[in-house]
């Protein structure tokens, strides 16, 4: 395998995870929508877990918006560069690993937050289960 499909796998699963990741968090504002009481308020986890959530959501758009930047100011150096030098666009040009860096933490976080919200959400429904359980199997009558 060369180093440019090594590199291409990467950006697939970065892609699918992204993909995945907006479509699980949609799904997790949707789940916690059941737990609204008829107040249509939520028990205090499940805050957290919205809260998590929408923070995924800001996380997922700022990682796009800050590769964006920090390509565009590159690549605009980069052509200055080597417009300077050969009096043309044309021509290889050397990326630093560290142009990704910062984005690629972005993106571990934002896989973070999403992690947390369902946990948040399945701690809810472990504690729902196990109140039913111990309702229905340890009521004294």
């Amino acid at each position: 395998m060369t180093i440019a499909k090594l590199w291409e796998n990467y950006q697939f699963y970065t892609r699918d995870v992204t993909e995945h990741g907006r479509k699980l968090g949609f799904a997790g504002a949707a789940i916690c929508w059941f737990f609204k009481k008829a107040d249509f308020t939520f028990p205090l986890i499940i805050y957290g877990a919205l809260l998590f959530l929408v923070s995924y959501f800001i996380t997922d758009f700022f990682q796009g918006f800050s590769a964006s930047l920090r390509v565009k100011f590159f690549a605009e150096r980069e052509e200055k560069k080597l417009w300077n030098e050969k009096a043309s666009l044309e021509g290889e040009i050397d990326v630093p690993r560290s142009l990704d860096a910062p984005v690629f933490w972005i993106f571990c976080g934002k896989c973070t937050l999403l992690v947390v919200a369902f946990l948040f959400i399945g701690l809810e429904l472990l504690a729902r289960l196990i109140e039913l359980l111990f309702s229905k199997f340890c009521h004294v009558s």
